[in-house]
């Protein structure tokens, strides 16, 4: 985007204000200046008036012109055709240096004295504003005669171009620039309003008919202009040529101009040439979300934000002119362009990054830009379509928006940065208030886009700098915790070698009742079951689990490794979640290391493959009931020392019932036990340990959980693990057995000396003497 800094100061007051301060406050508002430069006439070129022109008599191509230059008439000869036309122009006097150290001096051209040169903008080191000399007129300033051309603050102009961003299309026009630059130093920007110095005496409802088809999601502003001579002039043609805008057409001229000062898109139609019988129809539909069209009886003239038909455009010599200015939000243009792929013009460039949504700034710049070349007449009252617009707002809650910038800011500072960049406030409170954020920012949504704006504003190099603080909230649910451990063990279970198994909810009621499991109450069962054998809702998960293990066992399975996790329901219908392992027959696939004969499924077997799912556990003597649960080789499971559930070998006779192998085992835990409560870590040693091995003598009767208990109370010792290696039994040991137990000694201190680990020992020897009448073996 380039600006110049007089254009500028047409919407905000910029004295007082360096090139130097212009620059810092540019970058410091995130409007980065990719170059600033001061345009410099050189010396001695000055304003010349053109008294007469004619024929050079030995050359045609070249003129004879006498021009006043304040210090008298001097005669120059000139070769450019427009020369004829001109009364301004600029003239280099001998003795000027022009860019590329071309010295202008006193010469006779075929026999004629020429005291001095007629520039065109190129010569002057500007760029090219007319096919010729340079034309100059009172838009620049006064003109008179001698005055040095440099004098002229809007030729001697400093040229700003901005690096913008995507999203700020709010910036793509001279008004939108100054709009940031009267926020950023707290100057107004200048209201703009123009009428015309002469109205048309047609009413443009009288000439046009509008037809809308459905809803319409854009803004469209239209104006009939009568023009018979339509020029443009010297400083909208420098303008035009600095921002690389430059158009010969004037119209096009003017429309440009106006477009580039405002941001309004604008377009003019002949209106002449869609006229019947005096006057016209427009037909203004949306075919698609962001696809407006526009026609006429006479054939299809515009795509709002895309294009325009060239074969209905206007020039100045049109006479009868419909001008249109047009806004289209671009949230709903660019995904339809973007799908649709159509032709664009010049003007898509800015409709897609976010135009200006108030046309009638727009048309009235180009009211007056037309004024002042004469010759236009405009219809009193302008037509307009205006869209549904629901105006976006949100909420500043200044502690957060704090947060965000990382330095708390005055909360009058941040209301007044808001309302300079023309956001409305409302619904003031404690520390909280709203926002209606201006149609021109579609970029800004959240808290975090208003915490950029009142950022840049104030300047990055404003906040003071800080160490990041990142503050984590805990996340975590009782959903994510649950969410997580079922995920974690299916993964466990399969890699176990498990298969999971899906069953029905439901379950028959008198095989619950037969083997000892708990059925619903009679007021919450369920009335219409879909089949007899699935009457009732599940109170375990195992009826269900041996009915798939007998399946598969139909099916030729040998081995068959199950689990579930479902919801069971106890007699009240209360849901609850459960977890279940069944395994029957082979203990593994058959394989050479087995010789195709694989083991059968143990206890041991199916203990050490719940281990690789759940983690530790312990067992103890087993107190739940029912008919599924074998007499002797049972347990209780204990999960960071709760209960969690049952694990059996499948009673003989439930095995025969259900048609399965005896060689069968069972578990069953509550999900909610086997959610793991909070560990703190805890310290590593960086020393090494040591492991030694004790045989002892107890009673054949003690489990070798009283031994563990006793264990578990020895305290001041470096003692970190211990866990059984060896349980023997035979006549000569009596009513005694043997037990070897494994300790893992480690010390946080140092390495354990022999003298410590035989202390260690000792003591441990000593306690389970005391505790469990162990001996040493």
């Amino acid at each position: 985007m380039i600006v110049t800094r007089r254009w500028l100061e047409e919407f905000v007051d910029l004295s007082g204000i360096s090139d130097e301060k212009l620059y810092e406050t540019f970058n410091s508002i995130g409007l980065e200046v990719d170059s600033m430069v001061r345009t410099e006439i050189p010396p001695k070129v000055v304003v010349g008036r053109v008294l007469s022109c004619e024929k050079h008599p030995d050359a045609d191509k070249l003129n004879v012109c006498r021009v006043d230059t304040g210090d008298g008439e001097r005669q120059i000869v000139c070769g450019a055709a427009n020369v004829r036309e001109a009364e301004y122009v600029p003239v280099a006097l001998p003795g000027t240096v022009l860019p590329g150290d071309f010295e202008i001096k006193p010469a006779k051209l075929r026999g004629v004295e020429s005291l001095g040169m007629i520039c065109s903008s190129t010569e002057l080191g500007l760029p090219e504003t007319e096919r010729g000399i340079m034309i100059l007129d009172d838009s620049l300033g006064e003109m008179t005669p001698g005055r040095e051309l440099g004098s002229l603050p809007d030729v001697a102009d400093t040229v700003i171009e901005l690096e913008l961003t995507a999203n700020r299309g709010d910036c793509l026009s001279v008004h939108g620039v100054a709009r940031d630059l009267s926020a950023a130093l707290e100057r107004p920007l200048h209201p703009f309003g123009y009428h015309p110095a002469e109205y048309s005496p047609l009413g443009i409802a009288r000439e046009i008919e509008l037809h809308v088809k459905g809803a319409v999601e854009a803004d469209l502003l239209y104006s009939l202009a009568e023009c018979d001579r339509l020029e443009s002039n010297a400083l909208m043609r420098l303008r035009l040529a600095w921002v690389g805008e430059y158009r010969e057409e004037p119209l096009a001229a003017h429309l440009a101009y106006a477009t580039q000062a405002t941001g309004v898109l604008l377009r003019a139609y002949d209106a002449g040439r869609l006229k019947e019988e005096g006057h016209f129809s427009l037909f203004i539909e949306e075919k698609a979300p962001g696809d407006v069209e526009i026609s006429s009886q006479k054939g299809w003239l515009s795509q709002v934000g895309i294009r325009q038909n060239e074969e209905f455009a206007a020039t100045a010599r049109s006479g009868e002119i419909l001008l249109e200015g047009s806004y289209i939000d671009p949230e709903r243009l660019v995904p339809m362009a973007a799908k649709q792929k159509p032709e664009t013009d010049s003007l898509y460039y800015r409709s897609s990054r976010g135009s200006e949504p108030n046309l009638s700034l727009g048309m009235e710049y180009l009211y007056a830009g037309c004024d002042r070349s004469g010759g236009c007449r405009f219809s009193r009252e302008p037509l307009r379509i205006d869209g549904e617009y629901e105006p976006r707002k949100t909420t500043v809650d200044l502690q957060r928006l704090y947060a965000i910038i990382g330095q708390e800011i005055p909360a009058s500072t941040v209301r007044g940065i808001l309302q300079r960049l023309g956001f409305e406030i409302h619904g003031e409170g404690e520390g909280v208030f709203g926002v209606t954020i201006p149609r021109w920012r579609h970029d800004i949504v959240h808290l975090q886009d208003i915490a950029e704006e009142i950022l840049r504003i104030v300047g990055i190099n404003n906040i003071a700098a800080k160490p990041l603080l990142v503050e984590e909230r805990n996340r975590i649910t009782e959903t994510t915790r649950r969410f997580r451990l079922r995920r974690d063990l299916r993964e466990r279970a399969v890699a176990a070698g498990f298969y999971e198994a899906v069953t029905y909810a439901f379950a028959e009621k008198a095989k619950l009742e037969r083997y000892g499991f708990p059925i619903l109450e009679e007021g919450v069962d369920l009335i219409n079951p879909i089949v007899e054998e699935l009457n009732t809702l599940r109170s375990t998960l195992s009826v269900n689990l041996l009915e798939a293990a007998k399946r598969n066992l139909s099916y030729g399975k040998k081995r068959i490794p199950l689990f579930e996790i479902g919801s069971v329901f106890d007699r009240e219908r209360r849901e609850h979640e459960k977890l279940a392992f069944l395994w029957s027959g082979e203990a593994e696939e058959p394989n050479v290391v087995n010789h195709g004969k694989p083991p059968r499924i143990d206890f041991a077997r199916f203990v050490r493959a719940l281990g690789e799912v759940l983690g530790d556990f312990e067992l103890v003597p087993c107190e739940e009931e029912n008919a599924l649960i074998h007499p002797y080789q049972s347990a209780t499971l204990l999960f960071e020392g709760r209960p969690a559930g049952w694990l059996s070998r499948l009673h003989p006779k439930a095995a025969k019932e259900f048609g399965i192998e005896e060689d069968t085992y069972l578990a069953e835990l509550d999900f909610e036990a086997l959610i793991p409560s909070h560990r703190n870590a805890e310290a590593i040693s960086n020393f090494q340990g040591v492991t030694k091995d004790l045989s002892l003598l107890v009673e054949k009767e003690l489990p070798y959980r009283s031994l563990a208990h006793a264990l578990e109370k020895l305290e001041g010792t470096p003692l970190r693990s211990f866990f059984p290696v060896d349980l023997y039994e035979e006549e000569s040991l009596g009513e005694r057995k043997s037990v070897t137990l494994r300790f893992f000694l480690q010390s946080e201190e140092g390495t354990l000396s022999d003298e410590v680990i035989e202390q260690t020992m000792a003591s441990i020897l000593s306690l389970l003497e005391r505790e469990c009448g162990a001996r040493l073996r």
